[in-house]
């Protein structure tokens, strides 16, 4: 049961993103950590880039946040692999060295992506 409600989750989650632009809507929240600090973190433009991604336009999807096309991939595969072969997804463990590569990953992103000079200010949203 809980599978099917996750199922119907993500495919309610993806169509509101394909027919919802946050570019162009202020329906959620702002991003606390941008409000509180000025600074983008390593998911400021996630939404939008979701968005453009759904419709296929990566140029723009890849503008706005290029860990997407690194972090959802893995998402999904680790979801797929749950759903459907929960014994595998218990081995499909990630390492403490891996967690600690993630989460390098996601500072030195958003460091880097917060220095106003070229061509670091690409990776701004």
């Amino acid at each position: 049961m809980i599978k099917v409600l996750i199922a119907v989750l993500a495919i309610a989650i993806t169509a509101f993103y394909f027919f919802w632009n946050p570019a162009s809507n202020d329906l959620l929240l702002v991003c606390p950590f941008k409000k509180m600090t000025g600074f983008y973190c390593a998911g400021c433009g996630g939404q939008r880039a979701f968005h453009y991604l759904l419709h296929g336009e990566f140029s723009l999807a890849f503008k706005h946040n290029l860990l997407i096309f690194l972090a959802l991939p893995f998402g999904v595969l680790k979801l797929l692999i749950w759903f459907y072969d929960p014994a595998l997804s218990d081995k499909w463990v990630i390492s403490q060295q891996k967690m600690f590569l993630f989460w390098g990953i996601l500072i030195l992103f958003t460091i880097l992506r917060n220095i106003p000079v070229s061509p670091f200010h690409l990776l701004a949203p």
